[in-house]
């Protein structure tokens, strides 16, 4: 069985008719029955009911035509993710991620994409850390940019982008403009807004007051992270964040960023894609300018933290 004798039945099937198969087929009408004929044998059924109206396919014939147009339809999608790899991809690609990386990520991201692969339509998704895994876990979402916390599921890919720092974010007023760092032991002097353990920030917080003992003083956020940092700017709160979160608002003066120190506090990003389905093509091309992205960016001091390289 090949897929030269899977067309040629496809085509019978459609015209209903041997003879007028092979004049499609620009084929003998004698070599396509010997081909239908072939294919019967090797599947050890009948496939068509020849009589006067023509051929019409039996119950085995039938099933046999829908499993048939699934291998050759993949086969098709095969071959173009092929011919894409060598070419310029093209199509729609779903990236989920948290509001701190599709802070600092999209633009770059968006910009480069549409320069190196117009073809290609880049849907950008964010939420809270667990629900970006839930995107990516659904399949809705083909790649994901996702913290360490939540990442036990054994079908989950991935792969170290970035070791980023956390830093305690509040108004640029005189008592902190003198320093730049601020020890762990010092934060229990300040409230600090963050997240339910549920979430990636609130969990890697919980996880180093056991480290060290200390406990901080919490409360719940205001709302999605755009409100916690209009609410830091005016110095309504403080909160503990990655610079990219909030690196646009330090070149404007707007918010002072710390870094915590004794100990410094870590958290792993990672690249993620979900193991129990094939990776698209289009995700590889992606997930390397999502790393090319985040280097330019840790370059320039926005995201900052250790590289995979440079750990």
């Amino acid at each position: 069985m090949n897929t030269k004798q899977l067309n040629y039945f496809l085509q019978v099937v459609e015209t209903k008719s041997i003879a007028a198969a092979a004049r499609q087929l620009d084929i003998a009408q004698p070599a396509l029955s010997l081909q239908m004929a072939k294919l019967e044998h090797e599947l050890k059924t009948t496939l068509f009911i020849r009589d006067y109206r023509g051929v019409q396919l039996t119950e085995a014939g039938a099933i046999f035509e829908a499993h048939v147009r699934t291998v050759l339809n993949q086969l098709d999608r095969a071959l173009n993710d092929i011919a894409e790899a060598e070419g310029n991809p093209k199509g729609k690609i779903v990236v989920a991620m948290n509001q701190a990386s599709i802070n600092i990520l999209a633009m770059p991201l968006s910009n480069i994409i549409e320069q190196k692969f117009p073809d290609i339509e880049l849907d950008l998704r964010t939420g809270l850390s667990y629900e970006v895994l839930d995107l990516l876990n659904s399949g809705e979402a083909d790649m994901a940019v996702v913290y360490e916390d939540g990442l036990d599921n054994p079908n989950i890919r991935r792969e170290l982008l970035i070791k980023e720092n956390l830093f305690f974010a509040t108004s640029p007023n005189a008592q902190q403009k003198q320093t730049d760092e601020i020890k762990f032991t010092s934060l229990p002097e300040y409230e600090v807004v963050t997240t339910s353990e549920k979430e990636s920030l609130g969990h890697i917080l919980s996880e180093y007051e056991k480290l060290t003992g200390i406990k901080l003083r919490k409360r719940r956020p205001y709302g999605q992270l755009l409100t916690g940092l209009r609410f830091v700017c005016e110095g309504h709160c403080n909160m503990i964040l990655p610079s990219s979160a909030l690196y646009h608002l330090e070149e404007t003066q707007q918010i002072k960023s710390l870094k915590i120190i004794e100990p410094e506090i870590f958290r792993n990003v990672y690249i993620a894609t979900d193991m129990s389905r094939p990776i698209r093509n289009i995700t590889l091309k992606i997930i390397e300018l999502v790393k090319q992205c985040t280097a330019q960016e840790h370059q320039k001091n926005n995201w900052r933290g250790c590289l995979p390289t440079s750990e």
